[in-house]
């Protein structure tokens, strides 16, 4: 049977459907660069969603590219991406690290070491407002869009700042991290839905990356809620993948001890939408 989706065999297939998804990324050769953005994801988790969503040389949006997570996951696994940042401090990282390092055997070399081997980065990560940007492209552009949504930080005085110390976005009120509440964030989580779903080509995946939040005293199943939003628009919400990346697991927290459960939130939800 062709394989209408991706270029796994059965077996890596198989294992990707498994609903617990625990991995070991330790800091890569990049992580000094990249961690200046408090949210960023290990290019190898990236290379391995988008290996799963995509075949080589089908074309990746990612419309909150960060330090490029999404972009250098794509190049690990031989793939072409577009990346869209509002904060330029982010894409003065990403430009950095696709000047200093090349992709060699699956991994992120700097370039000096390699003497002139090692292929260099094709992805191209453009600055601006992700909605305004999606509006200008053309329908079904994309085999994937693949992305992790700036949330729970900065959010003004309804309880939604501070929420996290994450380092991950801007000044600028179009900023989805810069949402007044929870509310205003779906909404704004709704104009991108009806775009993704524009650009996304037929029977093809949107793949978010969401954590749950504790606010206000409760706990806020904000991954439901965001792909909720998004079956609204018209995706059909195929699944989730609940992700917990040991190596770089933070002690756990002394959260009202003795007294009342409150979690510590180690996962992040990995939320698969198809346009059918």
């Amino acid at each position: 049977m062709e394989n209408r989706l991706n270029e796994l065999n059965g077996s890596q297939w198989l294992y990707w459907t498994n609903s617990i998804y625990e991995t070991y990324y330790p800091p890569d050769r990049t992580h000094h660069l990249r961690k200046k953005h408090g949210a960023m994801k290990p290019p190898q988790l990236m290379a391995e969603i988008v290996s799963f969503f995509t075949k080589r040389g089908e074309l990746v949006l990612d419309p909150f590219a960060g330090v490029g997570g999404t972009l250098l996951g794509a190049e690990l696994a031989g793939r072409r991406a577009l990346g869209i940042e509002i904060n330029p401090s982010w894409i003065e990282i990403y430009r950095k690290i696709i000047e200093e390092y090349r992709e060699f055997n699956g991994d992120l070399i700097p370039a000096d070491e390699l003497g002139g081997t090692g292929r260099a980065f094709t992805s191209e990560m453009i600055n601006g407002d992700c909605l305004a940007l999606m509006s200008q492209f053309e329908r079904e552009t994309f085999a994937a869009i693949i992305a992790d949504p700036p949330y729970g930080c900065n959010h003004g005085a309804t309880g939604f700042r501070g929420e996290t110390n994450f380092n991950m976005n801007s000044n600028d009120l179009r900023d989805f991290g810069n949402s007044r509440d929870y509310q205003d964030f779906l909404l704004k989580i709704e104009a991108f839905g009806k775009e993704a779903f524009r650009l996304l080509r037929v029977k093809r995946y949107l793949v978010l990356l969401i954590g749950d939040r504790y606010h206000c005293g409760e706990y806020l199943p904000l991954g439901y809620l965001v792909a909720d939003t998004l079956r609204k628009v018209g995706f059909k919400w195929k699944g989730t993948r609940i992700w917990w990346n040991k190596a770089t697991q933070r002690r756990l927290r002394p959260y009202a001890i003795n007294s009342c459960f409150i979690p510590n939130i180690t996962h992040q939800n990995i939320i698969i939408l198809r346009k059918e």
